[in-house]
């Protein structure tokens, strides 16, 4: 049994998450199937709540945030110390959306709102470089998204697995034990539908039309959970 801490780094407003749980809920749905043999372990990292100590866990998932990892809420730095402790250690740290951004920081790189703006709505990615990891990868996935930061700067010897024209560098191996995703596998499309809606005034009405039409397009969600599977086995298991 390997034993995966999610680090909840934000969660829904109260509306959406009254109807569609929060991000750990949301992770633990997505990767169940993928790890059968995990226990998740959730840690509401946002309300400054992390794990005593890095023995709670085998390794670590950082959640997405409505936050930016340049904020300087005491919490994001926490988080910082508290990922950069465990990948120093060897455990393996997976960060997703806000996550990707901050593990790419404290490795050196850096992250900041993208001149390209909003980014919702299935978006699709092509594999540069599969890590050993992403078995069978194929040349091209699909993933939900909803950011407007993005990794401008990867850090010094980063592997780029994945992008696209909108967001270059969206999938990175940083460290064999680090690695990252812009994108949002963990999002169902019916709460992403309603969560696009709920910023429809914020992000502009075509936009948003734009990103409700991509809806119908092919979504990797399993492809990328079991991406994620592999890389705690590969860390944990050898």
């Amino acid at each position: 049994m390997m034993r995966i801490g999610i680090l909840e780094a934000g969660r829904p407003a109260p509306a959406l998450l009254e109807t569609h749980g929060d991000y750990i809920a949301m992770f633990e749905s997505l990767l169940a199937p993928a790890m059968p043999e995990a226990e998740f372990l959730g840690y509401a990292a946002i309300d400054g709540h992390l794990p005593r100590s890095l023995d709670e866990a085998d390794g670590w998932l950082i959640t997405g945030s409505a936050f930016g990892v340049y904020d300087r809420d005491p919490w994001i730095g926490a988080l910082k110390k508290f990922a950069r402790e465990a990948i120093d250690r060897g455990q393996p740290v997976f960060g997703i959306c806000f996550g990707h951004q901050l593990v790419a920081e404290i490795m050196g790189g850096r992250a900041e709102k993208s001149d390209a703006g909003w980014g919702i709505g299935v978006h699709d990615y092509a594999v540069r470089a599969p890590a050993d990891w992403m078995a069978d990868a194929p040349s091209r996935f699909g993933n939900l998204v909803s950011h407007q930061d993005q990794v401008t700067v990867p850090p010094p010897g980063a592997k780029l697995l994945a992008g696209s024209d909108f967001c270059p560098n969206a999938m990175l191996e940083i460290l064999p034990n680090a690695a990252t995703l812009q994108s949002h596998p963990e999002m169902p499309a019916a709460y992403c539908r309603d969560l696009y809606e709920s910023r429809r005034e914020r992000i502009g009405a075509a936009t948003v039309d734009e990103a409700l039409a991509s809806l119908a397009n092919p979504i990797d969600a399993a492809l990328v959970a079991g991406w994620i599977g592999n890389f705690f086995r590969k860390n944990l298991n050898g």
